[in-house]
């Protein structure tokens, strides 16, 4: 999951114009710099992006432009609204959780590959993706979209072929079924790299309509009416409709040289290897798998709505005001109401903590009574955990959002390795009993963590240049 745009950007001064038509007066450059400022654009942007040396030259662009059109009946455009971001999210969300359907229909073949290669194919699927996605990013926004997704398809192609040494040399643990291993390998890799390319070339509607298929395909496997290889050859048909903007030629302005972001293609691979890592842990949380997994999938659309809302509530405070003075307070509003968004994930996944230990002696008599509470506290809490953690990316604090996403596993895996020393013969029942509250505990300790990044995030008036 990658964090959402909402709404064009302006791309010349006469866009930026019209974003700043709504002030009833403007006669002060200073004051028109300062609102320029507070909506996230620095010198450098106005450089690359306008062609003028400074902030200062900027506005004074823009304002000779305002009060050119003064007196003009209908010049100004009307003040808009709030971006409409609740399709675009859901949208997003419902392309997200194509792969996870795929994946439940799928189970029989699943487990005839090695859990170790599963685990590290998801990894490397959900990691690569969102690190080439967000190369992929600084090439289509200056038009290159083509370039960008053949440098998408060459991870994948990369990245294919590096499970397949792994499936062609591994030990039998670690493959299982050869012949089974290659396939699923190469449709979990697809399948993210499908998601990658439609939000690369902004194709997320046109792809979850060629997704259809796929969840058509899932219903009926799982009903077993359909063999499993028709649901690779339906993960491919929506993936080369990703990919279509690929065979297609970049206009001749898009060829100019764009610095690939490797900071941020960092960040954001270690974003996915955690958010990846903390759905392994959570999933294999036996015997409450389906407990942990339930709350995570249907957390998914509110996820994308809550950051798409945050997104253009921020947005649309630069033309609700006319100031700066009440733009901030607007920001403060947001980031209280943000803030408090962020509360119930924690509180829910609290009370079931409490209540795992606290059961009815009816329920408490059920031998994997308290697993299943813990393992569905896991899941609401890692919820939570992603919902800050887009959050944060969303806002630019891709250092906080990486730290966030591996938080969990290194409060998880610490104790079980503490452990493996101290005990160095413990069966595995034993290693389970110490996971599952290590895992809840370190997804709590997230969440905590999570609210304090996103507090000094949202009421930092800098995150939102």
């Amino acid at each position: 999951m990658s964090a959402p745009t909402v709404g064009p950007p302006p791309r010349s001064i006469a866009d930026l114009a019209e974003r700043f038509a709504g002030s009833a007066v403007v006669v002060d450059v200073d004051e028109l710099v300062a609102t320029i400022e507070a909506a996230g654009i620095s010198d450098k942007q106005a450089q690359v992006k306008y062609g003028v040396p400074t902030v200062f030259a900027l506005g004074e662009a823009v304002l000779a432009q305002l009060w050119a059109r003064r007196g003009q009946p209908g010049a100004l455009p009307p003040r808009r609204v709030m971006a409409p971001f609740a399709r675009a999210a859901l949208a997003r969300a419902a392309l997200f959780l194509t792969p996870a359907l795929a994946a439940i229909a799928s189970d029989a073949t699943l487990d005839r590959v090695g859990w170790p290669l599963l685990a590290i194919t998801l990894v490397l699927g959900w990691s690569g993706g969102q690190a080439l996605a967000c190369a992929g990013y600084a090439r289509a926004g200056h038009g290159a979209t083509g370039a960008a997704l053949r440098r998408l398809g060459l991870g994948l192609l990369v990245g294919a072929a590096g499970c397949g040494v792994v499936v062609a040399l591994g030990p039998g643990w670690l493959v299982g079924s050869r012949a089974v291993a290659y396939p699923v390998c190469g449709v979990v890799l697809v399948a993210f790299a499908a998601v990658a390319a439609a939000l690369i070339g902004d194709r997320v509607g046109a792809v979850l309509r060629w997704s259809v298929p796929v969840w058509g395909v899932s219903l009926a496997l799982l009903a077993g009416m359909v063999p499993p290889w028709a649901l690779g050859a339906a993960v491919g048909l929506a993936a080369a409709r990703a990919f279509a903007p690929a065979l297609r030629r970049d206009p001749p302005g898009a060829r100019v040289p764009v610095r690939t972001p490797v900071g941020a293609m960092i960040a954001y691979l270690l974003v996915g290897a955690g958010q990846a890592g903390a759905f392994l842990l959570v999933s294999r949380l036996e015997p409450g798998a389906g407990a942990a997994a339930v709350p995570l999938l249907l957390a998914v659309p509110l996820i994308e709505l809550f950051v798409g809302w945050h997104a253009a509530g921020a947005a649309a405070g630069l033309d609700l005001y006319d100031d700066v003075a009440a733009y901030r307070r607007h920001l403060r509003a947001l980031g209280v109401v943000t803030l408090a968004a962020l509360v119930p994930p924690l509180a829910i996944g609290a009370a079931l903590v409490v209540a795992a230990f606290r059961l009815p002696y009816e329920l408490s008599r059920h031998p994997d009574a308290r697993a299943l509470v813990l393992s569905a506290a896991a899941g609401v809490l890692l919820a939570g955990a992603w919902a800050a953690t887009l959050l944060l990316a969303t806002r630019g604090r891709l250092v906080l959002a990486a730290l966030l996403a591996l938080a969990p596993v290194a409060f998880a895996v610490a104790p079980v390795a503490g452990l493996l020393v101290a005990v160095p013969t413990g069966g595995a029942d034993s290693l389970i009993q110490v996971l599952l509250p290590a895992t809840v505990a370190g997804l709590a300790a997230t969440s905590v963590l999570g609210l304090a990044a996103t507090a000094h995030t949202v009421f930092h008036s800098g995150s939102y240049r």
